[in-house]
């Protein structure tokens, strides 16, 4: 999946996100397994331009080091979209082999930025990959405009079908609906801005296109169980307590 929101309505969000290390690298790994591949590039970007922690004596050794192990997280992250296994442990080997052969740190770090884009490709490809020309049309499309009012007819249109036809072949290919599938995606990546953004709600839902904030907290309530505030609150809680656990050695918590 790939969020390719319009430019003009991404505008100065980066601006509202927050940098602890900890969060960073969660948004990464959350960036990668939704297909984001603008938002991963920035996020790596911010991540790289911190120091390394120092794994080897050596420095290239060190960098090495670090990168398999990102590797491992990138890979993981992957498998959690229900690709295949055998494919991201494939690539990962294969990258993994790469990282051993570089006789440089500049190498080496060009070399994360195509780990990550290729991991994102990997992702983007797997859910269309056995589905007909009009579905598989209909969902890139969804994917690269979340933040539009998108309607079954007006989808219909672009792939020169009937709305009926489409929703047909669309719950027969995909095992749900059209709506019920723009729902989820964009609850998805409303998600994604509650938990890396301090968004306003109302911002969220109008940045998506709900016709209104009670529909928003509706719609994603519907398919997580939370209201927004209730799911922001809860996920600043688990970051906080990770980062407080991390600082706190054993003896102190005891």
């Amino acid at each position: 999946m790939q969020y390719s929101l319009k430019k003009e309505r991404m505008r100065n969000i980066e601006g509202y996100f927050q940098h602890p290390s900890y969060s960073l690298e969660k948004k990464l790994l959350n960036e990668i397994r939704m297909g984001m591949a603008d938002q991963a590039k920035s996020t790596l970007d911010v991540i790289n331009s911190t120091d390394r922690a120092r794994l080897s004596r050596n420095s290239l050794r060190s960098l090495k080091n670090s990168m398999i192990i990102s590797c491992a997280l990138f890979a993981r992250s992957v498998l959690e979209t229900g690709i295949d296994p055998e494919d991201v442990f494939t690539l990962s080997d294969i990258f993994i082999g790469h990282i051993e052969e570089m006789g440089s740190e500049a190498e080496l770090n060009k070399f994360e930025y195509e780990m990550v884009a290729e991991y994102i490709r990997l992702v983007n490809q797997s859910e269309i990959y056995n589905l007909s020309q009009p579905v598989s049309a209909v969902i890139n499309y969804i994917h690269d405009h979340l933040s539009d009012n998108l309607t079954v007819s007006d989808l219909a249109s672009l792939i020169h079908k009937s709305p009926d036809y489409l929703s047909r072949l669309f719950k027969k290919e995909m095992g749900m609906n059209l709506t019920s599938y723009i729902q989820i995606h964009k609850v998805q990546l409303a998600q994604y801005f509650l938990e890396y953004t301090e968004m306003k709600i109302i911002d969220i839902a109008i940045l998506l296109n709900f016709c209104n904030q009670g529909y928003f907290s509706s719609s994603f309530k519907k398919y997580t169980g939370y209201t927004p505030s209730d799911y922001r609150i809860n996920k600043a809680e688990c970051v906080a307590d990770n980062i407080v656990g991390e600082g706190i050695s054993d003896d102190e918590q005891r």
